[in-house]
């Protein structure tokens, strides 16, 4: 069911799988509407490719690892703006800078020691 404020399908306590699962599926809306354009078939399929590989990249490996709320509703928040796309040339475009919107959202995946990403104004 999708998120009152967003519309978006990534629930509040979402884990990073989740997010990545509705990251994916507006991924592939944004293809889908940008491969409209025949011309440009070739362009927005490697779009998606690569689009594809950085979001499970930016995921991490375990999908159970649970997501900071405000994580979470980033990109929630940037699923739902896809869904307001219509123009096949505008969905290109995002293609292209999707993928990098949801990197920032989630964060660095945990390393091997733990560690997430910074929490607070400033790490020392």
């Amino acid at each position: 069911m999708p998120d009152a404020a967003t519309g978006s399908a990534v629930p509040p306590a979402a884990t990073r799988g989740t997010a990545l699962a509705a990251a994916l599926a507006a991924l592939a809306g944004l293809a889908d509407l940008g491969e409209t354009i025949e011309d440009e078939w070739t362009y927005v399929t490697a779009l998606a490719e690569a689009g594809r590989s950085r979001l499970r990249t930016a995921a991490g490996v375990d999908p159970a690892t649970p997501l900071a709320p405000d994580r979470a509703t980033a990109v929630a928040a940037a699923c739902a703006e896809t869904a307001r796309i219509v123009d096949p040339h505008r969905a290109i475009d995002w293609l292209s800078t999707f993928p990098a919107i949801v990197e920032l959202a989630l964060g660095a995946p945990d390393g091997p020691s733990g560690a997430g990403p910074a929490a607070g104004p400033a790490a020392s």
